[in-house]
This record gives C-alpha cells, structure tokens and sequence, in this order.
C-alpha cells in the first residue's frame, strides 16, 4: 500500500452495504423483495445506520495509526513517542505605568495587573513592581494572558488601557511592539515530530535528530534545514511560520536544544544562523473576459487572493526556488481558503518574477513592489 492510498478498515461504501442487507433479508424470507415492500423498505432505512456506525468505527480504527490520528488521539501516540504538543507562547512586551505627578510614597504595581489595547486582547505584569516615590514611571515586562500569535505586533503606544485601577497611577503604554507570541502546535506539525522521533535518540549527528530538537525548541519554528559546510561543522537553519526570519532569542533557543549534551556527538561544533533572503518584484499582465472580469479581478487581486496566496507560498519555506509557474497556476486555476476552485484569468503574462534557484538557507521575499494589470478580451 502507498503512504498516499486511502486506508480503510471496514467497508463503508453505501451501495455495497445496500446490496449485502437486501441480499440478507431476501435469503431470510426466502424470497425476492420488490419495491415498495416494506421490508425492502426497511433494509433501505437500515442502510443509513449501517454506513453511520461502519463510518464512526472505521475513523476509530484509521486513527489508531499515525496517518490518520488528530487532537486527543495523537497526543497519545506522541507519548509513546516521548513527544508532546508545544503549547502556544504569550507574546511580551515592556509596559510603562506613570504618573502626572509624583507623589510622596511607594505605588505597589502587583503581579497580574492586567492592560490592553482593545478589550479582546490582555496582557499582565509578570512580576510585582514598585514605583518609586518620587518617581513618575516604572516600567513592567508583561505578556498576554494566553498564547497565539494574534497577540503579536501591537504597535507602541496602543496597549494603553488601565484594566485592574491603580491608585495615582495616570497612564499606561507599551514601549515597544508586542512580540513572541506563538500558537499551540498543529496536528500535521506535531505528526511529522512524531515521525522525526526515532531519530532524536540517536547521539551520531543525523540530519533528522538535529530537525527535530530545531522545531521542538520554540512553538514558532516551522522548519530547520541542517547541513554540514565544513567536516565537524553543523550549520542549523531554522525558519518561522510565515516565512518570518527568527531573532537572537530563537536562535539562541535553538542552539541550546541542539547543542546540549545528550544530543550533539562530542565532535560536532553546532552552530544556528538566520536564513538569508532573495527580494522579488511582481509585474505581469493578465487577461480575462467582460463577463468574468469582476469576479476574476476580485480572485486575484484581493486580500487573501492569488497575488497574496502566491506571496506567503513562496516566502513560507526554506530551499523553495522563486517559482513564477506558481503565480501562473494560481492566477488561471485560483482557489480559496477552503480549497474551493474559482474563476480565474484565461491567459496571463508574467514579466516578474523569472525563475531563480535558491540554496536550502535562501528565503525569497517579496520587495513590495507590485505591477499587476488586467485587459478584457472579446
């Protein structure tokens, strides 16, 4: 069986089942049921129960292997494994809470003082703080309340809303754009760990064990391309989700996890680096008839349309070359967020960007400069 076929336990095609209760019923009573005959009728009615339940107990029994597993069922495959689901990261920033004026005596700011931008999205200090006498400011690290990556980049000055009231205290702010945050790991990102596993428990230096402790080490890396440029020389390439380029802290993290000990071989030197990038424009022209030019404009044009698709696919992934077959596909066959087929452009000609191969720590990322037209043929 390939690793792509479509793996099934128990029968559950409807029209089979069908067959084999009619085929049950009329050897039972010896005689062939015609239509209309209630009891042929009642095999028809039976049928829908028989394909629920054969349905429920063969998705039981596909989730019993690590293809198929999700949620709940394949945490518990991943504790045989020894792999856990990374929990999503509260994003952090630095808060400055101030006073118009300063007063006489110490202003206790506790631990768990809530603040926000927006009433959905709150943030606590991490610690007890003390603002001084005398002083009209202190400044508090604090992070969101829960995890995601939809507490990131709050610009400065917006996260401005006392929540918990303070005595004297006038204002608060935050200083610098919130950062850090990371969502609960995937189930398709957790199975590939999973399968990656066997691999981290060996000490010999495999390409594999040194990816899986790379995307273990923060809930943000999606992917790690690990080489040796030189003999004794491990170069680890980690990438975030969204094609987002990691900072000191993560690369810091994921040295950590793959230098420890009981993971690098004793001649091994590791090292982590950024990936570099390639800029690319997009210039083309595409072409589309008067009674499709709306909805073909809308297709590709929009938010969350092919430009925006093809510009997240292709700066998403490390060792992925700047492909304009890509942009091609997705301008004539689009496709929404559900995987939905839309109307797309009968022909289109792309000036930029041209085919260019990327080594495996190259990310292509879009310069920003866009030129798209459109003409109406017939």
């Amino acid at each position: 069986m390939s690793s792509t076929s479509e793996l099934q336990f128990i029968e559950t095609d409807a029209g089979q089942i069908y067959d084999f209760i009619l085929y049950v019923l009329e050897n039972g009573v010896t005689e062939e049921l015609y239509p209309g005959d209630e009891r042929r009728i009642f095999g028809e009615a039976l049928t829908s129960l028989v394909v629920a339940l054969y349905s429920t107990m063969n998705d039981s029994a596909k989730q019993s292997t690590l293809r198929y597993a999700r949620s709940e069922v394949l945490d518990a495959l991943g504790e045989f494994a020894g792999v856990y689901r990374i929990e999503a990261l509260p994003a952090t920033t630095t808060v400055r809470f101030s006073l118009k004026e300063a007063v006489s005596q110490n202003i206790i700011i506790t631990k768990g003082t809530r603040v926000t931008s927006d009433y959905s999205r709150y943030f606590h200090t991490k610690e007890t703080a003390v603002l001084q006498a005398g002083s009209v400011y202190a400044d508090v690290e604090v992070e969101s309340t829960e995890g995601g990556s939809n507490y990131n980049d709050i610009p400065v000055g917006e996260i401005n809303v006392l929540v918990d009231l303070i005595p004297f205290i006038d204002g608060v702010s935050n200083l610098s754009k919130t950062d850090g945050g990371g969502d609960e790991e995937g189930d398709e990102d957790l199975r590939e760990r999973i399968r990656l596993a066997p691999a981290s428990r060996s000490t010999a230096g495999p390409k594999n064990s040194y990816k899986y402790y790379a995307v273990s080490a923060d809930a943000t890396v999606a992917d790690a391309h690990v080489a040796s440029p030189s003999p004794g020389v491990v170069l680890i390439t980690p990438i975030l989700y969204g094609g987002e380029i990691p900072d000191q802290t993560i690369l810091d993290k994921v040295l950590t996890a793959c230098n420890a000990d009981d993971v690098r071989p004793l001649t091994d030197k590791v090292e982590v680096s950024a990936p570099t990038t390639q800029s690319y424009d997009i210039e083309l022209t595409y072409y589309t008839t008067a009674a499709n030019e709306t909805a073909v404009v809308e297709n590709i044009e929009a938010d969350g349309g092919s430009i925006d698709q093809y510009v997240y696919w292709q700066g998403s992934s490390l060792d992925r070359n700047i492909n304009p077959d890509y942009l091609r596909k997705l301008i004539l066959c689009p496709e929404d967020s559900e995987g939905n087929h839309l109307t797309g452009a009968d022909r289109v000609v792309i000036t930029k960007p041209v085919y260019t191969e990327l080594d495996a720590t190259t990310v292509a990322k879009f310069s920003g400069s866009l030129k798209v037209s459109h003409e109406v043929e017939g």
